[in-house]
């Protein structure tokens, strides 16, 4: 019965004593003044992986390592532009843009390269549909249908002024300038070209390039003009005035007609004021 009620009074003593540890260990959790409270960082987001920057010669940024590689338009041009001269014979610099924007893709690996594996059967030119297959680790991406612009410029020789019909040209009366040949109808008279021992078919506008189909050989003997025909028989050469019925470059087979006999005859043009009678 004593015991009883001894443990009796510990059991009240302690739950007195409860609110006063409770408070006690509360306060030992509270920070020391002073102190920086530490808070545990946020998960970060995973990045987005986004293409890569291009440099001055078209060439993809360093990626980190394991980062994921993305096919961006200008790569892919850039592959195209490679394989298209193995496919036609290009003079110049070639550039080639496409006639839709490209949606970028992720790729497993940084290798890629393009091959043109259906083209057009008219050949090149400034808009051509075309099938190109996009391979990359050794294997096949795909094949997409894309439409190209494509450009070729040469240095050709481009009228500084307005030339008319017959005007013989030269160098020094013609300009140099960069043209996209694709453009043109006909070929342009490229800067090595020689322009000597031609002349203009038709008159050319400023600012246009001279192509093949202005230039027609100089007419060294026009229509109407007087010329020496000579005649040669064996070791006697004989030399007549003559009218010439047609003009003709050198080397061409022209009518003249004698002005004594006023008989027709032809005769090979041979400089400006000559021709060889031919029997």
């Amino acid at each position: 019965m004593q015991m009883g009620r001894l443990l009796l009074l510990a059991a009240l003593s302690l739950w007195e004593m409860a609110p006063m540890a409770v408070a006690d260990f509360n306060k030992l959790l509270e920070p020391v003044p002073g102190a920086a409270r530490r808070v545990t960082p946020a998960t970060s987001a995973v990045p987005v992986p986004v293409a890569p920057a291009l440099g001055a010669q078209g060439a993809p940024s360093v990626l980190a390592p394991g980062a994921p590689f993305v096919l961006t338009e200008g790569e892919l041009l850039a592959a195209i532009e490679k394989d298209l001269p193995k496919r036609y014979s290009i003079q110049g610099d070639l550039r080639v843009s496409l006639g839709r924007p490209w949606v970028a893709l992720q790729l497993s690996g940084t290798d890629f390269f393009a091959e043109c594996v259906q083209l057009p059967p008219t050949g090149l030119a400034s808009i051509m549909p075309v099938i190109v297959r996009g391979i990359s680790g050794g294997k096949i991406l795909g094949e997409w249908p894309l439409q190209l612009k494509v450009q070729v410029w040469q240095d050709a020789w481009v009228a500084p002024q307005r030339f008319e019909r017959g005007q013989v040209l030269s160098r020094g009366m013609l300009t140099v300038q960069k043209v996209d040949i694709l453009r043109e109808s006909y070929p342009v008279i490229t800067e090595d070209q020689d322009l000597s021992g031609f002349e203009l078919a038709q008159g050319v506008q400023q600012g246009r390039p001279v192509t093949r189909r202005d230039l027609v050989e100089r007419t060294l003997v026009k229509k109407g003009q007087f010329v020496d025909a000579i005649a040669n028989e064996g070791v006697l050469s004989l030399r007549m005035r003559a009218i010439a019925i047609e003009g003709g470059p050198a080397g061409a087979v022209i009518r003249v007609r004698n002005l004594d006999t006023r008989k027709e005859f032809f005769a090979q043009v041979i400089n400006e004021n000559q021709v060889q009678v031919r029997f």
